[in-house]
């Protein structure tokens, strides 16, 4: 019998002489499945993070309600924001904000979901405590400035009021002190730009109280000063003839009241006092009153009152 012999039996191969088998992957199938594998491990993971992503920012969205709004807790920071921009001092309206914050702060932090959480509700928390910082300080100087001018206005006022009413010796004293303070560099620092209505305004009521309260016999003497005064416009001197012609026709009008009841003295034989008759006869002159003049001669006539 013949024997047939392969060219492998006669020849030393590499190749194995077993059936390769398909029961397993090979290596690089391996290598695939793990790289697919681990392609869905994070495409997963990236999902669940996304989805943790909108969930806190969602979460913050909330809570940032809470946080302006308040609640049973706390107050919230936009009423606390109102409050702290009415105030006039910049260092108490952003103690008053930032512990207010801090309350805040503290105690939603610890209600919130987690890590990722916390970190977002920690940067929304610090940008809205820039933004409202600096418009607390804004508007608290605008205070501050606005309350400082208030004071030393109301200081102005004083010295007006020493000038015009005061004795002598005071109203000098004041004119003094009124002009270095309107002159001073401090001055210009509290009103700006303002400082010369300050000025103008200042010497105005100055001048216009002063011919305002003189007497009722200087008043034409006055009137004709105002008219030459450069601190008074056309409308002041107008007040002042308006005010004028009023307490004229008031002051006429009590003075024939009085000289009424002088002659019901007279007819009921009271004496009439001689300083008061005489003041009459004058309030009539000034007003040009002639009827109540005839009155007044007539009654001096019947009671023999001698004016000196």
């Amino acid at each position: 019998m013949a024997i047939k012999l392969y060219k492998s039996q006669l020849e030393p191969t590499t190749v194995s002489s077993n059936v390769e088998s398909k029961a397993f992957a090979s290596m690089e199938e391996a290598a695939s499945i793990g790289k697919a594998w681990k392609g869905m491990v994070k495409s997963g993971e990236k999902l669940y993070y996304k989805y943790l992503d909108r969930k806190t920012d969602n979460e913050i969205l909330e809570k940032s309600k809470e946080v302006m709004n308040g609640n049973d807790n706390f107050s919230g920071l936009g009423q606390i924001k109102v409050e702290a921009n009415q105030m006039n001092d910049p260092d108490k309206a952003l103690k008053l904000y930032n512990d207010n914050w801090q309350t805040v702060f503290d105690t939603v932090n610890v209600s919130l979901s987690g890590k990722m959480a916390q970190r977002k509700f920690k940067a929304w928390m610090t940008k809205q405590n820039i933004t409202d910082a600096n418009d607390i300080k804004s508007k608290t100087t605008a205070n501050f400035i606005s309350h400082t001018r208030s004071l030393n206005l109301d200081k102005v006022e004083v010295w007006k009021k020493q000038i015009l009413y005061g004795g002598k010796l005071e109203s000098n004293a004041a004119a003094n002190e009124l002009k270095y303070f309107l002159e001073s560099t401090k001055a210009k620092e509290i009103f700006g730009n303002k400082l010369d209505a300050v000025i103008k305004n200042t010497h105005r009521d100055i001048a216009f109280y002063g011919y305002k309260n003189v007497a009722s016999g200087d008043q034409d003497a006055a009137l004709a000063a105002a008219k030459k005064d450069k601190r008074l416009d056309i409308d002041d001197v107008q007040k002042l003839i308006t005010y004028f012609d009023t307490a004229k026709s008031k002051n006429n009008h009590l003075n024939k009241d009085k000289v009424k009841k002088m002659e019901t003295s007279l007819e009921h034989g009271i004496p009439i006092n001689a300083e008061e008759f005489a003041a009459a006869i004058k309030i009539a002159t000034e007003n040009e009153d002639a009827t109540t003049l005839v009155k007044l001669r007539n009654m001096q006539i019947d009671s023999g009152i001698i004016i000196v």
